[in-house]
């Protein structure tokens, strides 16, 4: 019944078209020269983006009447009229409204064109259609209401409803009558939806009479629109009997992916493409609402744009369109650090203030691949309740148990989660009885609340909502056997929630059972990244003591690295294209930063050839052990430092003294008049100092002997190299497959050489060639450290590979800790559950430990974010290449660091301070610098800094605490004023004298007036 009742509506379809007429003589322009064409016209891809023009004549559309452009250049578009930004044309939106155009006034159409679809696919580049199209909309309404109907009918459970609304279409189809004239069917026919694609594939097909528009006689279409208005009159009356439960809230959205299929480029054009879009269906739609997240989309819009911008900002004023999420970007959450995530917020927030007059409320994450445990806190300390993702309804092993619930972060600050599954499109979903209807359905918190929220439009290449869209949302907001609908904001959708009932809470993070191989694809990205945030620190910190103010410069240079931290850039799932750019602008981060060092450097600096400066910029001490490019004789206090030249031509010096953090230390120094004599490499495949004996096997791999515990560290032996085979079920850059340490098969070195044996340090290197790529590591172990060095440099050219360093400890303990930059985070070491078997890659920043009560081992590193241990081997995934969508990923040179620290006890606060060794280097100047020291003391030292800078005139800092404890906070600044705590936007909260009591892994953000 359903299949002849849609037959029987699709027949009326080609009469809501009045008048079709075909718009030739284009004028089109590759930038280079223009040329008249016409559709069937194809132009040169290379020339992309180009232009085609036309003056449109006028014209005007009376009465129940509606004009579109069916246009089709070949590839998204975005329309100008009159020189100013009004729609878009894709796959998916072919025919744009330009009903609002019916003045009686000609006007320029414009249209610039990239032949790509929505998902950066390439298409062909013709010039295939271009229609000037008049519809009559009271028409439209009847087949559009019909059709709603049938497919309610079909969708919805409640046989007994299903029945009459199939009942009332049936009755209103029986006495619809249309021209059955063989002429007018030959003409007709092949707009018929029901039966176009039968009637043009048989074996012989009719001569078919070209579609110009046809028009229903008065009389017929009168007695349509008669037995429709009696067909509502029974819908209204089933309606009372089936009234609408609960609430679907709906928001208009187009997720636009700042970078992944396309290049950064593309995305200001889509950008452009998508907001106008919505713009124009603001004016065509009077309830539409829109939502769009990320403040680099907005200052792009600003920057590219200004007109749109400003259309865009009355509707914001309006209460139309929202500017959600809070965030410079939807920025990955597990690869930034604590700062990063911050200064995320701080800049969106700040933004979205100055533009738009308030901030979000709601944190706007629905793509993002998991979520760091310190999130939370930050989402409420800059002003964020709500928190919204659909992403977890992606886990391939376990459902999340919640669709409503207190997210509960690692110092226990909390947020509303919410989630909605959408099973046709996600957070990319359609007005259509089945998306409603299941949508709701799905909902699992139908106890606490009956509103749910679903956010429609095309989306991850942008485009968004769509007229037809909007159409159905006007007859479905109250129909039978569904949801209500309703159109807001987000943050009205919470507002209106009305929770009744103690919310369930989660407490930890949010692991996202799919798209592990993120903390690992784009290795060489992930470590550009994590060297500019340090070089940012630093820039801060070290400017923050001039009189010169850096702010705007820094705050250009953040910018450039949170935009890169987009969930589709830093994790590692875009096209090569978009690592080209990403790679470059971090590199200009880093170097600048470096510049601003240098130049407050100056500020402070004295020539003084017999003096050298060593600052130590970490929150905890460090030895005293740092490399030069010359050979000099060194003491502090009196007492010679040890030297060493390396195997790379500089000079490594150490003495066994600490230096305190944020402290400065003169040391004398003289040319050196003799070079250092060499020691004799005996033992080629052994290092020993105070504490470890490290032998370096055959194959490459190592045991360390702890000499002060009379114990071995690993099961024979550890720092085994194995190539594994990765090929995800689809993923192929963003996951590792379940199992794949079943695959591949072992590394063995091909050469192994003692080149360095001095009173510093003791070096052997280590030589691997595999799959086309060769390996080169050097083991190296210091004077008086219980931490062993691997320095690693790859020139990898091997594909769909995973190489991992696994480790398989003598320690026996049931969980392992690992950082999460703002404290860390314990994981089973047993997989009992099908939870803890999903997690078998855990995302993490400087270090991973497991430990028992008298011996511990930790795997720190400079630079990897991914993990795991399973019982008592620990493993670093260290390179991860697939070949979707980037078939070259992580193909070239990639240099990095990480190391085995031994530990006596479960000494969390020796493998913190190691694990800032490894990752915070001296300033190491040449004459004096005339700063104060220490720099700053904070007590104790429970605490890593995390931002030191001056800003408008004030000093800022902001410290979290990482170990877990409870105390009272005391830090010594050399600026005299007064200090308020503020939150991480830097709004000021007390005046606070010190010492101040403080809680275990809370951010402080402390700014200093005066």
């Amino acid at each position: 019944m359903k299949g002849r009742l849609w037959r029987m509506l699709s027949e009326i379809v080609p009469y809501t078209v009045l008048r079709i007429e075909r718009i030739e003589s284009w004028i089109f322009s590759d930038g280079a020269v223009e040329r008249i064409v016409d559709p069937s016209f194809e132009w040169d891809f290379s020339s992309a983006p180009v232009w085609f023009r036309k003056e449109l004549e006028p014209f005007s559309a009376a009465g129940e009447q509606r004009a579109y452009l069916k246009l089709w250049f070949g590839g998204e578009t975005l329309v100008f009229v009159d020189g100013k930004p009004y729609g878009e044309i894709n796959e998916y939106h072919r025919m744009l409204n330009i009903t609002p155009l019916a003045d009686g006034k000609p006007h320029t159409i414009e249209a610039q064109v990239m032949p790509r679809g929505l998902f950066g696919r390439p298409e062909k580049p013709v010039f295939t259609e271009a229609f000037f199209i008049v519809v009559d909309e009271a028409l439209m309404k009847v087949v559009k209401t019909l059709e709603l109907t049938i497919k309610t009918a079909e969708v919805i459970e409640d046989e007994s409803l299903s029945k009459k609304l199939l009942d009332i279409s049936e009755k209103f189809l029986s006495k619809v009558w249309i021209p059955r004239d063989t002429d007018t069917y030959l003409m007709t026919a092949p707009e018929d939806p029901g039966i176009k694609d039968e009637i043009k594939n048989t074996w012989n097909t009719p001569e078919f009479k070209e579609f110009t528009g046809v028009k229903l006689s008065e009389e017929l279409r009168n007695q349509i629109l008669e037995e429709f208005e009696k067909f509502k009159e029974k819908l209204d009356r089933i309606r009372k009997d089936h009234p609408s439960f609960g609430t679907i809230h709906l928001v208009g959205h187009a997720h636009i992916d700042y970078a992944w299929l396309w290049p950064v480029e593309e995305t200001k054009r889509k950008i452009l493409r998508t907001f106008s879009n919505s713009v124009l269906l603001s004016k065509l739609y009077s309830e539409f609402v829109y939502t769009q997240s990320s403040a680099q989309m907005y200052e792009d819009l600003k920057q590219n744009s200004p007109e749109l911008f400003e259309e865009v900002r009355k509707l914001v004023k309006e209460g139309r369109w929202e500017p959600v999420g809070g965030m410079w970007v939807e920025s990955d959450c597990n690869v930034p650090s604590i700062e990063s995530l911050v200064r995320q917020f701080y800049y969106g927030q700040k933004f979205f203030e100055r533009e738009f007059g308030k901030k979000s409320k709601v944190c706007w994450l629905p793509d993002v691949f998991g979520f760091s445990w310190v999130l939370p806190q930050i989402l409420k300390e800059a002003g964020i309740k709500y928190f919204v993702t659909t992403k977890l309804n992606w886990n391939d092993t376990n459902e999340f148990p919640y669709d409503l619930c207190r997210w509960r972060g690692i110092d226990g600050s909390e947020v509303i989660y919410f989630s909605f599954k959408n099973p046709n499109e996600g957070y990319n979903g359609k007005i259509d009885p089945d998306t409603i209807y299941k949508t709701w359905k799905n909902f699992r918190q139908k106890d606490f609340t009956n509103r749910v929220l679903l956010s429609f439009g095309h989306g991850d290449g942008g485009g968004g909502p769509t007229e037809e869209m909007l159409e159905n949302y006007e007859v479905l907001k109250d129909f039978p056997g569904l949801p209500r609908l309703e159109m807001g904001t987000v943050e009205e959708f919470f507002k209106k929630m009305d929770i009744d009932g103690e919310l369930p809470v989660w407490d930890g993070e949010l692991y996202l059972e799919l798209h592990r191989g993120t903390y690992t694809s784009q290795s060489r990205t992930k470590k550009l990244h994590k060297e500019a945030e340090d070089s940012l620190y630093l820039a801060e910190l070290i400017s923050a003591f001039t009189d010169k103010d850096f702010s705007d410069e820094i705050d250009e240079l953040w910018k450039i690295l949170l935009r890169n931290e987009f969930h589709d850039i830093l994790p590692g799932s875009s096209i090569k294209e978009v690592y080209k750019d990403t790679e470059k602008e971090l590199r200009h981060v880093i170097e600048k930063s470096k510049d601003i060092v240098i130049e407050s450097l100056k500020v402070f600096s004295s020539e003084n050839e017999e003096v050298l400066t060593l600052l130590n910029v970490s929150s905890f001490p460090k030895k005293c052990l740092f490399f030069l490019n010359e050979d000099l004789a060194i003491s502090f206090e009196g007492e010679a430092l040890l030297k060493q030249r390396t195997h790379d031509g500089r000079y490594v010096y150490f003495i066994d003294r600490e230096i305190p953090p944020f402290t400065k230390v003169e040391l004398k120094f003289r040319k050196a008049t003799f070079e250092e004599t060499p020691s004799e490499l005996r033992e080629t495949n052994i290092m020993e100092n105070e504490f470890l004996r490290v032998h370096v096997n055959d194959d490459g791999t190592i045991q360390i002997y702890d000499k002060e515990l009379d114990r071995y560290v690993f099961e024979e032996k550890g720092n085994i190299l194995k190539l594994h085979k990765n090929i995800p079920a689809y993923w192929d850059n963003w996951d590792i497959a379940e199992n794949v340490e079943k695959t591949g098969y072992t590394l063995r070195a091909k050469n192994i050489e003692k080149i360095e044996s001095g009173p510093v340090r003791e070096v052997i290197r280590v030589e691997y060639e595999s799959e086309g790529s060769r390996i080169t590591q050097h083991y190296i172990l210091y004077r008086k450290s219980r931490r062993l060095d691997i320095e690693t440099k790859v020139d990898w050219h091997t594909r769909r590979a995973l190489l991992r360093a696994y480790f398989p400890t003598t320690v026996l303990s049931r969980k392992a800790r690992f950082d999460i930059s703002g404290g860390f985070i314990e994981r089973p070491t047993h997989r009992n559950t099908s939870f803890e078997q999903a997690r078998f890659e855990v995302p993490f920043h400087r270090w991973m430990d497991l430990s028992q009560t008298d011996f511990g081992v930790s795997i720190m590193n400079d630079g990897k974010y991914g993990g795991s241990v399973h019982q008592g081997t620990m493993a670093l995934s260290l390179i991860k290449a697939g070949i979707f969508p980037d078939f070259l990923c992580d193909e070239g040179k990639h240099s990095f660091t990480y190391s085995v620290y031994v530990h006596p006890g479960d000494s969390l606060r020796d493998v913190v301070k190691e694990s800032e060794d490894l990752n915070r280097s001296f300033i190491v100047h040449r004459g004096v610098l005339n700063l104060p020291s220490p720099l700053l003391e904070i007590s104790p030292q429970n605490f890593r800094l995390t931002s030191l800078r001056r800003v408008n005139g004030k000093i800022v800092l902001r410290l979290v605490e990482i170990f877990g404890t409870s105390g009272k906070l005391s830090i010594k600044t050399p600026w005299n004023g007064e200090i308020y705590q503020t939150n991480v936007l830097e709004e000021k909260k007390q005046k606070v004298t010190f010492p101040v009591v403080y809680h275990p892994f809370k951010i402080y953000t402390f700014v200093v007036e005066g």
